[in-house]
């Protein structure tokens, strides 16, 4: 049959305008972001509505995938990136799967000025043809990541609960419940020399010593019973103590950022002691109230037992716990961030309380956070916001400044964390001054902003009212990390602030699907101070 030229240009052509309407079904409907790359690293004009949304961003013209990440990895990703691409560009054959790049962090900027953390994959197919091209697709595996490392912490955890049985069965529970009181007496020795006031570098350089003393004898306990998860951590706390004492000169602020590797050490004890706890006291308790009565069998074979300790309630009947004393239960969460209150107060000549709500309600998926955004704002608090208490005394306030924390769950699922003081409040004008002196703001562009939008400006990453001073830590990046762990846990934060009366914040954190409310489990001071 003979088929016209027409009509072969027309059928033609309607099977190009069928394949552009798939390829726009595609682009538009696509969860993957999908984009086509030439040999030269361009990302060319046609991409799927998904990428514009991972990347948030409209427009990707004239941009190479390096542009397109520079921005928003680490030099370190960004070197990991240019190597791939220039093995996938110069491969006649690439194998995508082959390629290392299933699981690459981004720092994607948000509305509020901070930056969302998420985890994209990127995988490259060869496009039959000329010019060489390969199609590109973006995935977003937070989740996947998020869940893998969920399932490492259990692992760890049953790890442990393996190394303690074992412990138990080799040595036996009285040899192991005088491990646990050994242990738990240097914890208290490293919480009191954490303590212990400090303003020359004989002083300082005394507490390093006393808490190096103690934090190598839980090491050492730890290995020797092969209890790998708190040999580890008391070793990390170990390295960062060698890390200030290898200092010229010391502060009291340079203690500070021990939190997070003191709070990993309590962390691994208190869930050994939770592994040998029993649910009640048994007959025959040892001093210190460690259970190691055995069991005997009727053929007379003894059957030992993992220590068990009693409840603080049954505890407290031997040995009340002062009036004076937080109500609230030894190491949480609530008696370090008092302990730190007092410690920075008391390093300031201050006198400062801390009045705590709800702590006890935060989803373990946010007590990090909570924890980490609370060490920020009471530090930051008690060092700008509360005035001496002569200061206040003439302004017509009470001679002790007063700190308010409180998490609570709201009715759509949602949860809020708020936190003010009544100190002196922020002077909108001096914010702009600070920020302009700081580089933080162009002299004009402070000027536009209004007085609630310029206080905002204590967030920008170096701003800072602080002088430097050689050998002490730099200041400036107390709020700046506070808005990055609000807005890598998903929320959003607030600020209000009356001049010479009080400052706000609202932390809003995002409901969690199947998410249990637990109670927070920090340590004593020692674990954030």
């Amino acid at each position: 049959m003979f088929i016209s030229a027409k009509r072969h240009e027309r059928e033609k052509q309607e099977l190009l305008d069928a394949s552009g309407r798939i390829t726009d079904a595609v682009l538009g409907h696509s969860d993957q972001g999908l984009f086509l790359l030439d040999a030269k690293d361009r990302i060319q004009p046609q991409v799927s509505r998904s990428l514009s949304a991972l990347f948030r961003r409209p427009d990707f013209a004239n941009l190479s995938f390096e542009k397109l990440l520079a921005p928003l990895v680490t030099a370190k990703t960004l070197t990991v990136l240019r190597s791939h691409i220039a093995r996938v560009l110069g491969s006649e054959d690439p194998e995508p799967r082959a390629e290392p790049l299933g699981n690459i962090e981004l720092r994607l900027p948000n509305g509020d000025g901070g930056f969302d953390s998420a985890h994209y994959s990127f995988e490259f197919h060869p496009v039959a043809g000329e010019p060489p091209l390969w199609l590109v697709c973006v995935a977003d595996v937070t989740r996947q990541v998020q869940t893998a490392r969920e399932l490492e912490e259990l692992q760890s955890q049953l790890q442990t609960q393996g190394e303690i049985l074992r412990g138990v069965l080799q040595v036996g529970g009285p040899r192991f419940a005088a491990l646990i009181q050994r242990i738990d007496a240097s914890m208290k020795t490293i919480n009191a020399v954490l303590k212990k006031p400090a303003r020359e570098q004989d002083a300082f350089r005394g507490k390093l010593e006393e808490a190096l003393e103690e934090v190598d004898r839980v090491r050492r306990d730890a290995a020797a019973f092969k209890i790998s998860a708190l040999e580890s951590a008391a070793r990390q706390f170990e390295d960062s103590l060698h890390d200030l004492r290898s200092r010229s000169t010391l502060s009291g602020s340079d203690f500070l950022p021990l939190a997070v590797k003191l709070d990993q050490l309590y962390g691994q004890f208190a869930a050994l002691k939770s592994l040998t706890a029993a649910s009640s006291p048994q007959p025959g308790s040892a001093a210190g109230g460690v259970q190691t009565q055995p069991d005997m069998t009727d053929n007379g074979t003894q059957v030992i037992q993992a220590p068990r300790f009693l409840t603080q309630r049954a505890a407290s009947k031997s040995s009340p716990v002062p009036a004076t004393s937080s109500s609230a239960p030894a190491g949480s969460l609530e008696n370090t961030l008092r302990a730190l209150t007092e410690h920075v107060a008391e390093d300031l000549k201050k006198t400062v309380v801390l009045d705590v709500h709800g702590l006890g309600l935060v989803p373990s998926a946010y007590q990090a956070a909570v924890k980490n955004v609370a060490i920020q704002l009471i530090r930051n608090a008690v060092m700008h916001g509360i005035e001496s208490s002569s200061t206040r005394e003439a302004r017509g306030k009470p001679a002790n400044g007063t700190l308010r924390l409180e998490f609570k769950g709201v009715a759509d699922g949602s949860f809020e964390l708020l936190f003010e003081d009544d100190g002196c409040g922020l002077d909108p004008d001096q914010v702009r001054a600070t920020a302009i002196a700081r580089g933080v703001i162009a002299g004009e562009g402070a000027a536009r902003l209004r007085d609630r939008e310029a206080i905002k400006l204590i967030f920008k990453s170096g701003y800072s009212t602080l002088e430097s001073v050689p050998g002490e830590a730099a200041h400036g990046s107390g709020l700046s990390l506070v808005r990055r762990y609000v807005h890598e846990a998903g929320g959003k934060i607030a600020i209000a602030s009356l001049l010479g009366h009080e400052t706000r914040f609202k932390m809003t954190l995002p409901s969690l699907a199947n998410s249990s409310a637990t109670a927070t489990s920090a340590a004593d001071w020692s674990r954030s101070a």
